[in-house]
């Protein structure tokens, strides 16, 4: 799997950083990697010389699972919240891969045969453990993991996790002020949030 140089801002906006594709590779294998010492079962196999990555062969289920530690735009609306506040447990929000505007519960799952129960709650529970696996991660480095979207697969018999670990795909917030989060509208405000990332890897 390569990766490109683009940092998805929304669905709408993207800007082009240099070498971010590079970042972006290390990061991936870096935290599959990570989460195999707390025994998630990841697609992940190896890097290869030119910086792409090697996964199993796997059937991708059209279900990801998104991840919120903090409140986020709507949760903020909806219940009152200030921007950014820290949730007492995370939020799990299921969605069709297709139709990230739509979100899905188990009596979608089984009304519309999307897949297998079973795989889908297993899907809830290793994207529990990813959370709280990362969200220690952070935390060490006085970091707030404050959204994180799972995709996942199945390997034979095993549900396995895909990702998503690009730097654009995990929001990070500022431990002690999450309220302000970090800007991220210039190419220069996001190569400083990119070194995060970096200096979280090298360690």
């Amino acid at each position: 799997m390569a990766f490109d140089d683009f940092f998805v801002l929304d669905e709408k906006t993207k800007k082009k950083i240099k070498d971010y594709g590079e970042l972006s590779a290390k990061v991936n294998a870096f935290f599959h990697e990570y989460v195999k010492e707390y025994h998630i079962p990841t697609s992940f196999e190896y890097t290869l010389g030119n910086g792409n990555l090697v996964f199993s062969s796997t059937e991708t289920f059209p279900v990801y699972i998104k991840i919120l530690n903090t409140s986020n735009k709507n949760i903020s609306k909806i219940f009152s919240l200030a921007k950014n506040t820290p949730l007492q447990v995370p939020v799990l929000e299921n969605y069709l891969s297709a139709d990230s505007n739509y979100q899905l519960n188990e009596h979608h799952i089984i009304s519309f045969n999307i897949l297998p129960l079973a795989d889908f709650k297993m899907m809830g529970r290793i994207a529990t453990k990813v959370n709280v696996i990362l969200k220690s991660f952070f935390e060490r480095r006085n970091l707030l993991l404050s959204e994180l979207s799972c995709t996942f697969g199945r390997c034979g018999e095993k549900v396995v996790l895909l990702g998503q670990f690009s730097p654009h795909q995990i929001k990070l917030l500022p431990k002690d002020e999450p309220g302000n989060g970090f800007e991220l509208s210039t190419p220069s405000s996001i190569k400083k949030y990119l070194e995060l990332f970096q200096e979280s890897v090298q360690h």
